[in-house]
């Protein structure tokens, strides 16, 4: 009477061949369900439109007036809101869209999109007494997002 064994806990030949067809067979099943924006790419309209925003919004922070500082952090927030619907994240909000990106932004990237957008926040709900320098770091954290 022989007996087959694994030795050291090792799979058999046939459960690799097994395995190797099931993830195969996964793989062609889930193909159509994955989410395509990971492909998403801009179209050139969008590019343009995206580099002109970029554009006004530079010009806005070389000014010294605070009104037109908090208006650039409220631009340079939509301008990332426009991309992360235009590379087709969902949500309802730019938070959620946001969130949804999290796994396909780099982890530093998407710490200062937080804090920039936090800023936004501040201006468009408390509208406290906010530095200018403070200001010009939530526009560069913002526009540090890249669009290609």
């Amino acid at each position: 009477m022989t007996k087959y064994y694994k030795k050291n806990n090792q799979p058999t030949a046939l459960e690799v061949v097994f395995l190797g067809i099931g993830r195969g067979l996964w793989w062609l099943i889930s193909f159509p369900f994955r989410k395509k924006r990971d492909r998403v790419s801009l179209n050139l309209v969008d590019q343009k439109y995206i580099i002109s925003k970029r554009r006004e919004i530079e010009s806005l922070v070389t000014s010294q007036s605070i009104i037109e500082l908090k208006h650039a952090v409220m631009e340079a927030d939509k301008l990332v809101d426009f991309i992360l619907k235009k590379k087709g994240y969902t949500g309802e909000t730019f938070a959620e869209r946001l969130r949804s990106a999290e796994r396909n932004i780099d982890h530093t990237t998407y710490q200062n999109i937080w804090e920039g957008h936090k800023i936004r926040n501040q201006i468009a709900h408390d509208d406290n007494k906010i530095p200018p320098a403070a200001l010009k770091l939530a526009i560069n954290k913002l526009l540090g997002y890249h669009y290609g």
